[in-house]
């Protein structure tokens, strides 16, 4: 069983054991550890950054097993492998993703329901479904909820109930999750909403970080 550190950890280096590297598409060799920090891509989420030996890993992610690997240019013997996470690649789609869940709550207390996201630079946007006929949020207020929350430092906490990661904001309230995120949400300072887009009965918010 592959240990995925990213779940439970935010570190960015550590040694793993290299246990398979062959022959993908496209020239690559995909590489398959014993554990991991690299995030793969999905969940609305792109995936880690980083190296394995010095050597630039191209893409990440996780195969019909469940394993997660990882893609590169060159051919790794198997063995020990120093892995190390591009720090500020990570941090700004932890930030994005933490203000997803962040925005997700606030309007989900106005009635709306959070049903899909994504997590993307230029790109990120929370969806929502309307089953209360629910008013959508001014943008005005919702960036005020937003301020609110980022000056009070809520904290992000990590739990696993019946074998399901769920990812909580203070008192705001948990989704289940797989992906990265801060420690609390003084880290999403420079959050914009963008825009609220409302047809029928679907809302899109959109939002970036300013910094």
């Amino acid at each position: 069983m592959q240990d995925k550190l990213y779940l439970t950890s935010n570190s960015l280096t550590c040694i793993a054991e290299i246990l398979e590297c062959y022959h993908s598409e496209n020239e690559r060799y995909a590489v398959r550890l014993d554990k991991t920090l690299f995030h793969p891509q999905g969940g609305g989420q792109p995936c880690d950054k980083g190296t394995i030996n010095g050597h630039e890993v191209l893409h990440v992610a996780q195969n019909r097993d469940g394993h997660v690997l990882h893609y590169l240019h060159v051919r790794l013997p198997l063995g020990p492998a120093e892995l190390h996470i591009d720090r500020d690649h990570r941090l700004e789609h932890a930030r994005l993703h933490t203000a997803g869940h962040m925005i997700g709550h606030l309007v989900e207390r106005i009635g709306w329901q959070a049903v899909k996201a994504h997590h993307w630079r230029g790109e990120s946007r929370v969806v929502f479904r309307n089953p209360k006929n629910a008013l959508p949020p001014f943008l005005d207020d919702l960036s005020n909820r937003c301020a609110e929350q980022i000056q009070l430092a809520q904290p992000i906490s990590i739990s696993f109930q019946e074998g399901r990661r769920q990812v909580a904001i203070g008192g705001l309230g948990q989704y289940a999750c797989g992906g990265t995120h801060v420690e609390n949400t003084s880290e999403l300072n420079g959050l914009k909403i963008v825009r609220i887009k409302n047809k029928k009965d679907e809302l899109s918010v959109h939002y970036e970080m300013m910094d």
